[in-house]
């Protein structure tokens, strides 16, 4: 596989361009109003959490360097780990949604008002787990 850690910087910038607005986006989607915000902002959960795989894989191959400078090898080391914590977060956070978007795609086939509300229950936990992966993220971005 290609050493992609050149590419480091540009990746973890669009991880966080895509988690970071897609939370608010996340809470909007709840008014309804309009109808494209939830779906936007699981498209973008969807192409941050994958993107955050590939940040993880291009600063795993950058921290050689990064770590020959002075005094940065022990920094290199927590923030590599705190990128796979927030990778992982945010795979379990996909996870949900597609679990709470699969229950609401069913309460809206057979018409289940018990299915409606477990699904918006789980879309709250998602939400919330977002928020969690976002304070994540920036403490691995600080």
């Amino acid at each position: 596989m290609p050493n992609v850690g050149a590419f480091h910087p540009q990746v973890v910038h669009f991880v966080v361009a895509s988690l970071f607005l897609g939370l608010p986006i996340y809470w909007l989607g709840f008014l309804r109003k309009p109808a494209f915000l939830r779906p936007m902002a699981s498209v973008l959960l969807l192409v941050g959490t994958v993107a955050s795989f590939a940040a993880v894989k291009s600063g795993t191959d950058a921290h050689g360097p990064a770590e020959r400078l002075p005094d940065t090898r022990d920094l290199v080391v927590h923030h590599e780990e705190l990128g796979q914590l927030t990778r992982n977060i945010f795979a379990g956070v996909l996870l949900l949604e597609l679990a709470a978007l699969a229950l609401a795609r069913r309460a809206a086939l057979e018409g289940a008002p018990t299915r409606r509300v477990a699904a918006t229950s789980l879309r709250v936990v998602v939400g919330v787990a977002w928020a969690v992966g976002a304070f994540q993220l920036f403490e691995t971005a600080e």
